[in-house]
């Protein structure tokens, strides 16, 4: 097998291909990378980015874990992705049925033998096993990018420690480590002895940002005076949104109104328990219409909790896409997004944790004018340094250094 020296295989465990992962392999496409992408299989047929290759499950390779997949499967179809029951069922399966170190490898182990890549790249902690596998196999090198503190989501206490243990086991086999922010770069260094853990933001990318316009205004009927404050991504369990919606009822300014961008979940009860002219509810959006919709809000808000350390390390993707569509931010105070914010002076972060003091918070947020006009003026220039481009730079320089 020929060995394609400036080529680079993606491993993903999700069906839906993360933004970072596309935007990373657009970049090191331009830097003369050839780019292939192994993902998880889709339930239905839909057009696809050219470079995704989907590992197969056809009966030529029946196993356990392709059982165990197919079943999953059909289960998500009839169940809530994130609801109670399927989180149990989840966690059932990596108790009794699955082991959480072989159980990828053996899906992807068919359909990566096809390739000998220069890089092999692990996105998030299921796919280092498999990674390190192809890697030995063909002489890659090995890069890990840790998209968030995976063993410290809300697992249980068994599956925390698992994938704590599979991370401490294969982390220092990898050429270079690469994660999200400050913060978990610091952790993986503490915790397994690694050192020089690259910083990747989610950044969007800041050129062509839409023209901004007041769609939200014209969708919803609302008055010229009213101020937008946009919550927008997945409306699953966990991300305190049933607090924001609540605070909505204590709101003094009556001028705010908030918008929930996304589908979910939770989005029936949340309509349930909105005021219906205090909250307003859009349909989700494709990822690359997404942009010139945030645009038409006045600011954004982020009201996660540290519910876990996970948690209380994010850098979601909104706080990103607000900063590139030049919102101010309503976050909070969680170390990174306050470290973005305070630190660019691009918004505020409070105590978010009920809806009384969520509501005091944005009243707050909206009570001088004059710094809200301030905020908005630093993101003109801050959606410039916190941007892709800036990222891209960085990102090229480390398999600059692989080649």
């Amino acid at each position: 097998m020929k060995k394609l020296r400036s080529s680079v295989v993606m491993l993903t465990p999700d069906r839906q291909i993360d933004r970072r992962i596309l935007l990373s392999a657009d970049s090191l496409e331009a830097a003369g990378w050839d780019v292939t992408i192994v993902a998880m299989p889709l339930d239905a047929q839909c057009t696809d980015d050219r470079r995704v290759v989907r590992i197969g499950l056809d009966a030529g390779h029946a196993n356990r874990e392709n059982r165990v997949l197919d079943t999953y499967r059909w289960v998500r179809g009839h169940l809530p992705m994130n609801g109670y029951l399927m989180r149990w069922l989840k966690r059932m399966a990596w108790r009794h049925l699955v082991d959480q170190e072989s159980f990828y490898s053996k899906l992807f182990c068919s359909t990566t033998s096809r390739f000998a890549p220069h890089v092999i790249v692990a996105n998030d902690l299921p796919m280092l096993p498999v990674a390190k596998q192809l890697a030995d196999a063909c002489g890659a090198r090995l890069v890990y990018d840790s998209h968030e503190l995976y063993s410290e989501q809300e697992f249980s206490n068994r599956e925390k420690r698992r994938w704590a243990e599979i991370e401490a086991k294969y982390i220092g086999a990898c050429d270079v480590v690469i994660t999200v922010n400050q913060s978990i770069a610091t952790e993986l260094e503490r915790r397994y002895g690694v050192s020089d853990v690259k910083v990747i933001y989610n950044a969007e990318r800041s050129l062509n940002i839409p023209i901004r316009f007041r769609r939200f205004h014209e969708v919803f009927g609302l008055a010229a005076d009213k101020k937008v404050l946009l919550l927008q991504g997945g409306l699953s369990v966990g991300r305190n949104l049933e607090v924001l919606i609540d605070a909505m009822r204590h709101v003094q300014n009556p001028s705010v109104v908030l918008v929930v961008l996304g589908d979910g979940l939770l989005l029936r009860s949340l309509k349930k328990m909105a005021l219906a002219d205090r909250v307003f509810f859009h349909p989700a959006v494709p990822q690359n219409d997404l942009l010139a919709l945030t645009v038409a809000a006045d600011a954004g808000v982020i009201p996660y909790q540290a519910t876990c350390l996970n948690n209380r390390y994010c850098t979601p993707n909104k706080l990103f896409e607000f900063i590139s569509a030049g919102l101010p931010i309503l976050a909070s105070d969680l170390p990174e997004i306050r470290k973005l914010i305070e630190g660019q002076q691009i918004g505020l972060v409070g105590d978010s944790s009920t809806p009384e003091k969520l509501s005091i918070l944005i009243d707050d947020f909206f009570s001088d004018e004059q710094r809200f006009a301030s905020w908005r003026a630093n993101l003109a220039t801050v959606r410039q340094l916190v941007c892709w481009e800036e990222e891209e730079k960085k990102l090229v320089k480390i398999y600059k250094a692989l080649r």
